[in-house]
């Protein structure tokens, strides 16, 4: 696992089409951000992923490919199977409670995503972003970007192929009011 140093730059790439390059900007040191099943318009290699996997998610997510994940890249899950069982942040009915508890383990062999160092966005962050969108589903983009604001305070933040648009069960109309302001405070920048 690739470790931050004292002057890596974070590098957050949203899944919309490419519009320009931005490999030049990065250097060894830097950390390259990506979700779920990366677009592959841009190229650029994950040092992390983010990766949704809530109940629905893992039925219907399909990583059939590891080109754009290093390998040695880290990911973070949304959910434990914990929090999946005790409901803390979806309504799941316990038959579908039960199932998880064997199809997510299953899930991430077939996907071959046990061959990585495996985390989970703490608590802490998943409610904080939940109270900074009054709204329960952040996406996974947006929990990137306050998981790399919490924890990398200091370091530069750039974000890049951000539409704040996608899957209906987001607030995207609240998430890129959001992503403006962290714009207008210099918390993060475009690229």
């Amino acid at each position: 696992m690739k470790p931050v140093q004292p002057h890596s730059k974070f590098f957050i790439i949203g899944n919309a089409n490419e519009q320009h390059r931005i490999d030049h900007l990065i250097s060894e040191d830097d950390i390259v951000i990506r979700f779920n099943a990366p677009n592959p318009s841009c190229d650029l290699k994950a040092d992390w992923a983010f990766i949704a996997n809530g109940y629905v998610q893992i039925r219907h997510l399909c990583i059939t490919s590891h080109d754009l994940f290093k390998p040695d890249m880290r990911i973070f899950f949304r959910y434990t199977v914990d929090d999946i069982w005790h409901q803390h942040y979806q309504r799941v009915p316990l038959h579908k409670r039960i199932k998880y508890q064997w199809r997510f383990p299953k899930w991430i062999k077939r996907f071959k995503l046990d061959q990585y160092t495996i985390d989970t966005v703490p608590s802490e962050i998943f409610q904080h972003s939940i109270d900074l969108l009054k709204f329960p589903q952040p996406s996974t983009g947006l929990l990137a970007i306050n998981y790399v604001l919490k924890k990398y305070n200091g370091h530069a933040i750039y974000v890049h192929n951000f539409t704040n648009q996608g899957w209906e069960g987001h607030h995207w109309d609240r998430e890129k009011q959001v992503m403006a302001e962290f714009i207008r405070q210099n918390k993060i920048r475009p690229v």
